[in-house]
């Protein structure tokens, strides 16, 4: 997926990719005034935030999580450890959970390789790696790829 011309030109666009069968990495557009009804058709319910610049205004969903990270910057270990936790608890319970920070580029798809890392066993690159496979357009930064290293030396059998 290409980003959209007015992302391009720096205006703010609505736009997600769906990574695994539970979960979704999108912009922050979903949010702005209420949850997105085009993800609530999707069965999404859950919304999880990595926006430290804005609260959202996630009216519509059954489950919420704030996880404020300065754009540019990476979850703390412990945001990673309670955002994958979160993400996990969803997943066994059957539902849906849209990611986001501002563009979906870098703090939710690092969350979400943290989640591929501590529930598949993934190396940081083949999770970074199966999140770019759908959402082309990822750049994680440097911060973002050693916080990720760290989470997965920590986590007990991950290789």
């Amino acid at each position: 997926m290409r980003p959209s011309p007015a992302h391009e030109r720096g205006q703010p666009t609505f736009e997600y990719s769906r990574i695994t069968s539970r979960i979704w990495i999108g912009t922050n557009q979903c949010c702005t005034t209420h949850f997105s009804h085009t993800l609530r058709r999707l069965g999404i319910v859950a919304d999880v935030s990595l926006e430290a610049e804005q609260l959202d205004a996630a009216y519509g969903t059954e489950v919420f999580l704030w996880l404020p990270v300065r754009d540019h910057r990476a979850p703390t270990p412990v945001q990673l450890r309670v955002g994958v936790h979160a993400l996990a608890a969803l997943v066994a319970a059957g539902q849906r959970v849209y990611v986001h920070c501002k563009n979906g580029h870098g703090r939710a798809p690092t969350l979400v390789a943290a989640y591929l890392i501590a529930s598949e066993g993934l190396t940081v690159a083949q999770a970074v790696a199966r999140i770019r496979a759908r959402r082309p357009h990822i750049h994680l930064e440097p911060i973002q790829l050693r916080a990720l290293e760290r989470f997965a030396r920590a986590t007990p059998g991950v290789r």
